[in-house]
């Protein structure tokens, strides 16, 4: 088609690079080239793309325009693109029937935070190590839910509910409850990630287990076997953050079959990878999560805030602080960027993101 058709824009790439299939032919871009991107083509890669910034005089078009190439992309930050087109319809059909959800056609996933309780005080320096210690700060308590065309994954389980009214935990609703709220039931959640063995993160075990039959839990093994069969998890520290009670019923789904112990990074779906990041305990997990935006990294408890990634600093509930340190490393290389990185209680999860339900928001 010829440049500047109805049904073409221009493709200007000033960092990173794409490649294009056009007539059959793979086509590589590089930083600082311009090209047209016409509906007959199809945008199979960009990486560390960033698209031509002037918006013209159709912003919603290229509005749009970045929004499709940011769900073609799997490590795209940032695009923006200057159609060439006068009407909508024109446009969507610039998009082609070719270009595909992202890199060789890997899913893309939404995910969502669902609070549970809160929000709780405590000093800032038992969340951010020794920052704060005259400082009060809110948390929330979150689980996760990874939605894709036909299936629900949910990343932990909350607390049991038996415990968070012992407690009086603030604004405690059943973690089951609040999934109902995004429409999760037994017929499409069918795995569940427990990022590690607190109680506020894998508490509802057996709740969960009951409440959909049919999901099966994902727990990494040094996590399994450091808090259901080394003596020391049952000593004070870490006897206060665990609930015996959960791991009994872990213990049960594993000799059962519905527990499979992850050996360090795996995938279990395309596109999902659970990735060994010890620190806070000896072997939590975290998600990795093909989305529209990127790579995101559903974090847990590896960082209660996003400062934490930020300024390099766990919290104070640590097992091994050089590990945790080793762990922000890899954490940080994996996401498309800093921002993918959802923490584990931070209360802007809440605050930052738009609002699906009550007490749910949509993450990436």
């Amino acid at each position: 088609m010829a440049h500047g058709s109805a049904d073409s824009f221009d493709l200007v790439v000033f960092e990173g690079h794409t490649t294009v299939v056009r007539n059959g032919r793979k086509e590589r871009r590089h930083g600082n080239t311009k090209g047209v991107l016409d509906a007959e083509d199809t945008l199979l890669w960009m990486e560390n793309v960033t698209l031509a910034p002037h918006i013209g005089a159709r912003r919603d078009m290229a509005e749009l325009a970045a929004r499709n190439l940011l769900g073609s992309a799997g490590r795209c930050a940032y695009a923006m693109a200057e159609p060439r087109c006068r009407e909508s319809s024109s446009f969507v059909a610039a998009q082609g029937s070719g270009v595909m959800n992202t890199a060789e056609g890997t899913p893309v996933y939404e995910i969502y935070a669902l609070k549970y309780a809160g929000p709780l005080k405590s000093k800032l320096a038992m969340l951010l190590w020794m920052e704060g210690w005259d400082e009060e700060i809110e948390r929330n308590y979150y689980i996760w839910v990874i939605k894709g065309q036909d299936e629900m994954i949910v990343v932990d389980a909350g607390m049991r509910v038996a415990l968070a009214e012992e407690r009086k935990v603030h604004n405690f609703v059943d973690p089951v409850h609040v999934l109902e709220r995004i429409g999760a039931h037994e017929n499409n959640l069918r795995k569940v990630v427990l990022t590690h063995l607190h109680f506020d993160h894998a508490g509802g075990i057996d709740r969960f287990a009951e409440a959909f039959p049919n999901a099966t839990f994902f727990v990494q093994e040094k996590e399994f076997d450091f808090w259901l069969r080394n003596s020391i998890a049952k000593r004070g520290p870490f006897a206060r953050v665990s609930d015996e009670t959960a791991n009994q019923a872990l213990a049960r789904l594993n000799d059962r079959g519905r527990a499979t112990r992850v050996a360090e990074d795996q995938e279990i779906m395309p596109g999902i990878h659970l990735l060994l990041a010890p620190g806070h305990t000896p072997g939590l997990q975290v998600v990795s999560v093909n989305t529209a935006r990127g790579t995101a990294i559903i974090g847990s408890d590896c960082a209660p805030l996003s400062r934490n990634y930020s300024e390099d600093n766990p919290s104070a509930y640590i097992t091994d602080m050089a590990a945790w340190l080793e762990t922000y490393d890899k954490v940080r290389s994996r996401a498309s960027s800093i921002d993918l990185i959802f923490p584990g209680h931070d209360t802007q999860l809440l605050t930052r993101y738009p609002k699906v339900a009550q007490d749910v928001t949509r993450l990436a």
